[in-house]
């Protein structure tokens, strides 16, 4: 048996206005041939294909390239070039081959192609024929489209949101390929989609109609019913043509897979007016954590600022709130904002000076916030996720300076990643239970961890690429008839 590897990994973010580039995903990792072995053992979804390989008694692997960035703007093509370059090549040179297992997001655009994950397994399939199985993994925020389905035998995507299955996933997705070339089981993959988007912000499947959603879906695999499945909620700042959200369900006959599909895509049409939230005015949120004496922070979550959802991450809304207000809200605040680490490495430990704040990325969403600050402490900006999701994972977010400007700590580096983990705050001694109001910038990450120690949470409606309100968000390639700018029906639906 003899399987080839790759893995192509970004979420796009259509409205950031500043592209993916190559540099990007070598901030991350971009690792060809041998190296790609050294994410065994990881939080990770090729991590758990190379276990369930192991599992099913080995096999000859071929490992190709692997390339993750961080959710940003649209792709630069040439990086989809030399990724392509590098795994057609490295398939060319490796035929023939019993499977090849990709990991990709499912949601990456560039600047030449809406659907670029259709088009790698476009290209994969092509290069290695229909008889050779090739087994997709991806996020739960995937736009999988019809030429994706076309050119994939199974395609599996997280069940949980907050994200903690990601390692299971690709587990999942191995072994549904391994089954497959092994002959243990002959199963059928059917597609249906729904002409949808929601904020992830407004769902999660801790508690609400989402998990309810998948629960179910949970149980008629539990049941013997299906094999496996995934509901995918569409990145909604993905202003891409073709467009939608998907189901996807495995099972031993193709009848039973459509009827399931089309089951899962009417139950998540039908909860389509859930997905609407309450927003909280920025005022509002600040008047009472002023008040807040319960020794829990309250967590202002600012999500369309969120970088796990492609955004800038520089947005000084909050800032300049609590400047507006004169207010002694003891908060804590991160942001992207490289001019401004440099300028506290420079001043050093102890410094105080005169800072512009925020909008170093994008100019448009918000303007620099002017203020007196000293400068705490500085770091090499090297930390580890504590989880749930992907515990142990370290991540580099550039040079990192903690501010202190009237009673609010401010967090400055580079590269904002994982910023619904707790350790983006306190691996720089910023602990988040010491505060009144603590800033997060993620939709649903966060809810894993500052869930259980939260005194209040409040989502708010602050500028940034990622609006939660989806009107604000300037579309221009979404498919017209499209939920929620016009409303829909069940006929709307593409079944299986």
């Amino acid at each position: 048996m003899k399987i080839a590897l790759s893995e192509f990994h970004q979420e796009t973010n259509s409205f950031n206005p500043v592209k993916t580039t190559l540099e990007d995903y070598r901030k991350v990792y971009v690792r060809e041939g041998k190296e790609m072995l050294e994410l065994r053992g990881r939080p990770a979804a090729m991590a758990g294909k190379f276990d369930a390989i192991a599992d099913a008694g080995g096999a000859e692997i071929v490992p190709l390239v692997g390339m993750f960035a961080q959710s940003g703007g649209i792709a630069e093509h040439e990086i989809i070039d030399y990724f392509l370059e590098k795994t057609l090549s490295g398939l060319k040179a490796s035929l023939p081959l019993d499977g090849v297992f990709v990991g990709l997001h499912g949601a990456t655009q560039s600047d030449a192609s809406d659907d670029v994950s259709g088009d790698i397994l476009e290209a994969i399939r092509e290069v290695v024929g229909r008889d050779c199985v090739i087994t997709v993994s991806t996020d739960l925020h995937a736009n999988v489209t019809e030429k994706c389905v076309r050119n994939a035998d199974f395609i599996t995507g997280y069940h949980t949101y907050p994200h903690v299955d990601i390692y299971d996933t690709g587990y999942r997705a191995a072994k549904l390929g391994l089954d497959k070339i092994m002959k243990k089981q002959d199963l059928c993959m059917a597609w249906a989609s729904v002409p949808m988007i929601a904020p992830p912000s407004s769902y999660t499947t801790m508690h609400g109609p989402f998990k309810e959603l998948m629960d179910y879906a949970l149980g008629l695999v539990k049941t013997g019913k299906l094999t496996d499945f995934s509901i995918y909620q569409m990145q909604p700042w993905l202003d891409v043509d073709p467009a939608q959200s998907s189901i996807l369900t495995i099972a031993e006959d193709p009848e039973t897979a459509r009827f399931y599909a089309n089951d899962l895509a009417k139950r998540l049409f039908y909860i389509r007016a859930a997905f609407v939230q309450e927003l909280s005015r920025v005022e509002d949120v600040l008047a009472e954590a002023e008040q807040n004496h319960s020794g829990k922070p309250y967590v202002l979550v600012h999500s369309s600022d969120s970088p796990g959802a492609g955004a800038t991450c520089d947005n000084a809304s909050l800032i300049e709130a609590i400047q507006k207000r004169n207010s002694d809200v003891k908060a804590a605040v991160y942001l992207n904002d490289i001019p401004a680490a440099e300028q506290a490495f420079r001043m050093g430990v102890g410094a105080a000076g005169t800072f512009k704040i925020g909008a170093s990325r994008d100019k448009k969403m918000s303007s620099p916030v002017t203020l007196e600050a000293r400068v705490v402490s500085l770091h090499d900006g090297v930390y580890t996720q504590e989880g749930p999701a992907q515990r142990g994972k370290v991540n580099k977010v550039g040079r990192t300076a903690v501010l202190h400007w009237r009673n609010t700590d401010i967090i400055v580096c580079g590269n904002v990643l994982a910023p619904g983990d707790p350790q983006m705050y306190r691996h720089f001694g910023v602990e988040p239970s010491f505060y009144q109001l603590v800033s997060v910038k993620a939709c649903t990450s966060w809810r894993a961890a500052y869930e259980p120690i939260a005194g209040k949470i409040f989502e708010t409606d602050l500028p940034g690429n990622a609006p939660l309100n989806l009107f604000r968000g300037t579309y221009t390639h979404l498919p017209k008839h499209f939920y929620p700018f016009e409303e829909i029906s069940e006929a709307d639906i593409k079944k299986a």
